[in-house]
Parts: structure tokens; sequence; C-alpha cells
């Protein structure tokens, strides 16, 4: 039973994160701000992850772990993208303006995460997904705590724009992490539904941010919803 409704929130999950992708493909793209087009990238590239996350649980047990990885490594570059395009007018512009640098930081969480799954928790490659999860949970933790805080930052623009309610958003997508890293604190059952409950109301939010009431041509306004015209600081 609880396999089934996990399935099942992987595909809604996934449909969700589609429907960002193609919620904000069209303005990003129409503002001239090439780099705003890895925000609909993001999107896309968690999809994946809950995408490649379906066969986990369809296929015998023996043959998961490779999904497993795959689908939280690809999580994880998504919210990493999301937080580095954020990032692009901040003080620090060596993160925000460096291409080379965005590309170096997802390998370099890679390396080190694997690092640690084989030389720290000893994992083997059928151990290599559980070893993982908890580095990798904690980096998107922190990813989406920094969207929280651009969103907020530029509350006087997103607050007008659709009362800042994209930065409630990215605060159920942190309460997923903290869900499912309170399964490793032995909370069971009951951190796994916290933790998709927390990724399906983000989701949901999100589309509401950027589908609802909004015209095809009106590209600034689902820029303004998601805070992306903040001021450099």
């Amino acid at each position: 039973m609880v396999s089934a409704l996990i399935l099942i929130a992987d595909i809604i999950s996934a449909a969700a994160a589609l429907a960002l992708a193609y919620f904000t493909i069209q303005p990003c793209k129409v503002s001239g701000i090439s780099y705003l087009l890895c925000v609909p990238a993001g999107f896309a590239l968690v999809a994946v992850g809950f995408i490649v996350s379906v066969p986990s649980l369809l296929i015998p047990s023996s043959l998961t772990n490779g999904f497993e990885t795959v689908s939280l490594l690809t999580q994880t570059y998504g919210l990493l993208l999301l937080a580095l395009t954020y990032a692009r007018r901040t003080r620090f512009m060596i993160i925000g303006q460096s291409i080379i640098l965005e590309i170096a930081i997802p390998v370099l969480v890679t390396i080190g995460v694997v690092t640690y799954a084989l030389v720290v928790e000893g994992a083997g490659a059928g151990l290599m997904a559980s070893a993982l999860e908890m580095p990798l949970r904690l980096i998107m933790g922190l990813s989406t705590l920094y969207l929280i805080y651009e969103t907020i930052r530029n509350w006087s623009l997103t607050q007008k724009a659709s009362e800042g309610v994209v930065a409630v958003a990215f605060v159920f997508l942190f309460i997923e992490q903290l869900g499912f890293l309170l399964v490793f604190e032995n909370f069971g059952d009951i951190a796994i539904f916290v933790g998709y409950e927390g990724r399906l109301i983000g989701l949901f939010i999100l589309i509401a941010v950027t589908g609802l009431k909004i015209r095809r041509e009106d590209a600034s306004t689902v820029l303004k919803r998601l805070g992306l015209t903040a001021l450099a600081h």
C-alpha cells in the first residue's frame, strides 16, 4: 500500500515539475536574459529525477540502486541550478556570473558525496544510493534555504506580484528535504509522509505562482512572482 502511494506521488511530482518547466520556459525566453533559461532547465532536471525514481518501485530490489542514485543526483543538480540562477545578481560575482564555476559546483558535489559514500560509509555498489541520500538531501535542503532567502530578500517585488507566495513554496520544498532527512532518525513512515507532503504542496504552489491568471504575453509577471527581478546585492 505504501509503495503504491509513493509511486503515485512520484508520478504526480514528475508531472508537476514538468508543468513548471513548461510554465517558465516561455517567460524566461522572452525576457532576453539567457541565464534565466536555467530556471526551466532546473525544474526539468528535478522532473527527470522524479521520473527515474519510478522504475525503482517497479523492478526487483537488486536492480533499484542505480535508479535511486541517478534520481537523487539529478534532483540535486536541478535544485543547485535553480539556486545558482538566483545567485546571479549577488555580491559574490564569481558565483553569480561564472559559467565554469556553475558547472564545477555540481561536479565537485558529485565527487564529494561519492567519496563520502565510498570512504566514510564504505558503501559498495549495492548500497551507494542509501549512502548518498543523506549528504545529497542536505545539499538540496541548503539549496532550498537559499531560494527562500532570495525570494524573501526580494519581498517588496514578490509580495506585490503574488503576495510572496513563492517563498512559501520553497519553504515547503525545504520541509520535503527535512522530512526525508528525518527518516535517518528512525521516524519511519511519518517522515516519508512529511517529505512527500512538503514536496507536493510546494510544487503545486509553484504551479499556481507561474500558471494562474497569467497571459502568455505577460512574461514579466512570472519573473516577478518567482522573485527573479531582484536588485543586485
